[in-house]
């Protein structure tokens, strides 16, 4: 395992590597990070690169005036592969918000993802009508939210916060994104803070809309699986379906799973996975 930092336009990105091969780009959720695919990156074949977006995990903060909007980390993504993979397509296995970029990523640079998994998500959306009272909600934010560490107390500590946030999380899974989320406060000596950027909770001003997202999603070829939670976040197969006719779309459902599919159920969802792969 080796851990590296990524220039992408001058923002300092972290991954985790493991094995050699044809690689697989890893993508975690908003406010997990790239450890979140500790129980599965080694059960995957090949080489495997499991990335921080900006403002998580190891990854770099936004600088003073910036902000993290949902198209960004579609860019850096797109940058990061520039670095790791500039010549070869990648497959790409996505959970919640890095299922989302990926998909409309692989819409828009179609030679450059082989395959995609989405672990229990699909790209958000909202209607314009909706647009105006965001567009408020991020104004306010930007008032409201410090960019100040928010402090835990320790590991065990902090995998409470995380279980009373995500009831289908298990407490193996939330001691496991606990102890990779946080790391000692640089502000304040002998103290432990969340390592994401508090200003990732701002709400985004212009997420992309339903219409839109159906135009981009449209052009993706890419083969797709889907692999849901039981109890996860996300619609039926047939609802899922129903959405997006366009897509080359497989779904497997994971029994007894939450939202994070990876860590409730690794052997499993890596089975799915490798026989995707191969078929």
């Amino acid at each position: 395992m080796n851990h590296r930092l990524l220039d992408v336009r001058g923002l300092r990105l972290h991954c985790v590597e493991r094995g050699e091969g044809e690689m697989t780009l890893l993508l975690h959720g908003w406010l997990d990070h790239a450890g979140s695919f500790d129980l599965l990156a080694p059960l995957l074949p090949g080489r495997t690169v499991a990335l921080d977006f900006r403002g998580h995990g190891d990854s770099q903060w936004v600088g003073p005036g910036g902000f993290y909007h949902f198209v960004e980390y579609i860019a850096d993504l797109d940058g990061a592969l520039e670095v790791l993979s500039p010549q070869e397509p990648v497959r790409i296995v996505g959970h919640s918000m890095g299922a989302a970029a990926a998909l409309i990523y692989a819409a828009l640079r179609p030679g450059r993802v082989s395959h995609l998994t989405m672990i229990d998500a699909v790209p958000l959306s909202i209607s314009t009508q909706e647009i105006p009272a965001r567009l408020a909600s991020y104004l306010e934010d930007l008032r409201h939210t410090p960019r100040k560490r928010r402090r835990v107390e320790s590991i065990e500590d902090a995998a409470q916060r995380l279980l009373r946030n995500n009831p289908s999380l298990s407490e193996k899974a939330a001691r496991l994104l606990a102890a990779g989320g946080i790391a000692p406060d640089p502000e304040q000596e002998n103290a432990l803070a969340w390592k994401w950027d508090p200003l990732l909770r701002a709400h985004s001003p212009l997420p992309i809309s339903e219409p839109v997202l159906q135009l981009v999603c449209a052009q993706a070829t890419v083969p797709v699986l889907v692999i849901r939670g039981e109890t996860g976040m996300l619609s039926h197969e047939a609802d899922l379906r129903a959405r997006f006719p366009h897509l080359k779309m497989s779904v497997h459902t994971v029994a007894g799973a939450g939202h994070h599919v990876h860590l409730d159920a690794p052997e499993d969802v890596a089975f799915v996975i490798a026989s995707a792969w191969k078929s």
